[in-house]
C-alpha cells in the first residue's frame, strides 16, 4: 500500500510541476554554440521552410565565413534541395552571399557527415560552422564529430518555427519533432 501511495504522490508532483521538467526533455536536444570566425558555413539538408539557409546566409553576411556550403539531397520534384534552398535565400535578400551547392543522394545526417567532412578536411578547413534546426544540434554534432576531429565544428541552431523547447507540449508539430528526434538520438546511441 505504501508503494502505491508513493507512486501516486510522485505522479501528482510530476503533474503539478510539468512546466519545470518538460522543457528539459527538449532542452537536452539543443546543443548550440556561439558563432565564431570559421573557414566555411555548412548547412545540413532537411529544412523545408528556409530557416537554416537564411540563418547561414546571415552569418556569412556578418563575416563569420566567406562561403556557405549547402547540402541538399535529391527527391523534391526532380530537384536537389540545395538548389531550391539557395534560390530561396537569394529571393529573400541574400543574393550577395557566396553559396556553394552540394547536391547529393544522402538520406541521413550520417551520410552527410561521411560524404562532406572528409571533403572539408581536404579543402584545408580548420573550423566549420554547421547550421541546422535547434532540435537537431546535439545529435548532428555527435555524428559529425564521430567522423573525425578535423575540421573542428561548431553547431549553430537556426531559429525553428516548429520546435520551442520551453513549451513544446503545447503544439502538435513540436511534439512530433521531439518524439522523432529522441527516437533518432536513441538509435544513434545504440548505433542503429
Amino acid at each position: 500500500m505504501r508503494g502505491w501511495l508513493f507512486l501516486g504522490a510522485l505522479f501528482t508532483a510530476a503533474l503539478l510541476l510539468y512546466a519545470q521538467w518538460l522543457p528539459s526533455l527538449a532542452g537536452f536536444l539543443v546543443k548550440t554554440e556561439p558563432p565564431q570566425a570559421a573557414d566555411a558555413i555548412f548547412v545540413l539538408g532537411g529544412d523545408h521552410y528556409g530557416e537554416r539557409i537564411t540563418h547561414a546566409a546571415l552569418l556569412a553576411r556578418q563575416g563569420f565565413a566567406p562561403k556557405v556550403y549547402v547540402s541538399g539531397p535529391d527527391g523534391i520534384f526532380d530537384h536537389f534541395e540545395s538548389e531550391l534552398a539557395i534560390e530561396f535565400a537569394e529571393k529573400h535578400g541574400f543574393s550577395d552571399v557566396s553559396f556553394v551547392p552540394l547536391p547529393n543522394h544522402c538520406t541521413s545526417t550520417r551520410d552527410e557527415a561521411e560524404q562532406f567532412m572528409p571533403q572539408f578536411k581536404r579543402l584545408g578547413f580548420k573550423k566549420v560552422l554547421v547550421v541546422t534546426s535547434n532540435f537537431h544540434t546535439r545529435r548532428a554534432g555527435q555524428i559529425l564529430r564521430a567522423v573525425g576531429s578535423e575540421p573542428e565544428i561548431y553547431m549553430i541552431a537556426a531559429p525553428t518555427r516548429e520546435f520551442h523547447p520551453e513549451d513544446w507540449w503545447l503544439r502538435r508539430q513540436d511534439q512530433k519533432n521531439l518524439f522523432m528526434e529522441w527516437a533518432k538520438t536513441f538509435a544513434n546511441w545504440i548505433r542503429l
